[in-house]
């Protein structure tokens, strides 16, 4: 196995597979494309060294396996090494981007070598997968789920976080969540967009859950109102320039967004008509005037404004 694709959403999973695959070998050599040139890499892949010592060549960010375009001479030169690769070193290309199969260049290092496609464990299955992990631990199901939401469950936080537990429990210890919150604090930053999400696409339980959250951390409602503002501003606008046939490119510099931005209001905007997303602003707009001056209690305001959004749904 000379030639290896790895496709991820993990760099926990990564890792771990990369391991496997050099086994007890300490000879690895890493570089990212594009700092470095395929006339580099291979280059590097190539070298004949005196020892004839096998080497690892891993190489980040290889996107162009993907949606990133490739000229026709670093396919050509791909293309050719792909049939002859160097017997002494193995390749491993790495992206965290969606591989293209019908690429020429994808379906060539299939033939010729590995692809492993490895995707971290999402929702119920994160949740077995985590209980499972921890199962030498006396630890109940809502500190399981505290340790999740705590890092947006994301897999490489949850396992960064397990590691700091080892150092703190032993096998058989028992686990509560008073002590969780100590040890791991949520991000309450990235809670909050969470929380946009969540409202966006109308998730009650998600919502009034973090909401608690952040009650807990003092959050400022202010914070989420402007943010929930700003996403429905965006998608309103998403909608008019789509109705007036703007390309995607004109949308993305006129709202000054990036394309994976545009594709996440693309997807938002069939949640909602355009006059509910008027009531939407134009209530928050109130809100905004009726806290500050003092005739509404902010964190009622917000949760008044949830009610409607929601009861909807």
């Amino acid at each position: 196995m000379k030639l290896v694709l790895i496709a991820t959403d993990s760099k926990t999973l990564l890792d771990k597979k990369i391991a496997s695959i050099m086994k007890e070998s300490t000879n690895k050599i890493i570089y990212s494309f594009p700092e470095n040139t395929l006339v580099d890499i291979l280059e590097e892949a190539s070298y004949v060294s005196f020892f004839q010592e096998e080497k690892f060549l891993i190489v980040k960010n290889a996107d162009f396996f993907g949606k990133e375009k490739l000229s026709e001479k670093d396919t050509n030169l791909l293309m050719e090494y792909f049939e002859h690769p160097y017997p002494y070193t193995t390749l491993i290309f790495t992206t965290y981007e969606s591989v293209d199969h019908r690429k020429n260049i994808t379906k060539k290092l299939e033939e010729k070598g590995e692809f492993y496609l490895l995707q971290a464990p999402k929702n119920y299955e994160l949740f077995q997968e985590i209980k499972k992990e921890m199962s030498h631990y006396k630890i109940d199901d809502r500190e399981v789920r505290y340790i999740i939401d705590a890092c947006l469950g994301n897999y490489d936080m949850i396992e960064k976080e397990k590691e700091k537990l080892k150092l703190i429990y032993q096998s058989n210890d028992t686990i509560k969540k008073e002590e969780l919150k100590q040890i791991i604090v949520p991000n309450a930053n990235e809670n909050q967009f969470k929380f946009v999400d969540a409202v966006i696409k109308k998730d009650a339980y998600q919502v009034f859950h973090l909401l608690e959250d952040f009650e807990s951390l003092k959050t400022d409602p202010y914070q989420l109102m402007n943010l929930l503002a700003r996403e429905y501003r965006l998608i309103y606008l998403f909608k008019i320039l789509e109705k007036k046939n703007i390309s995607s490119k004109e949308m993305a510099q006129s709202l000054k967004l990036q394309d994976w931005q545009l594709d996440k209001l693309r997807k938002e905007s069939s949640f909602y008509h355009e006059d509910d997303l008027k009531d939407y602003l134009v209530s928050l707009s109130k809100i905004d005037s009726e806290t500050k001056s003092g005739q509404k209690e902010k964190t009622i305001a917000l949760i008044n404004f949830l009610i409607q959004v929601l009861e909807y749904s």
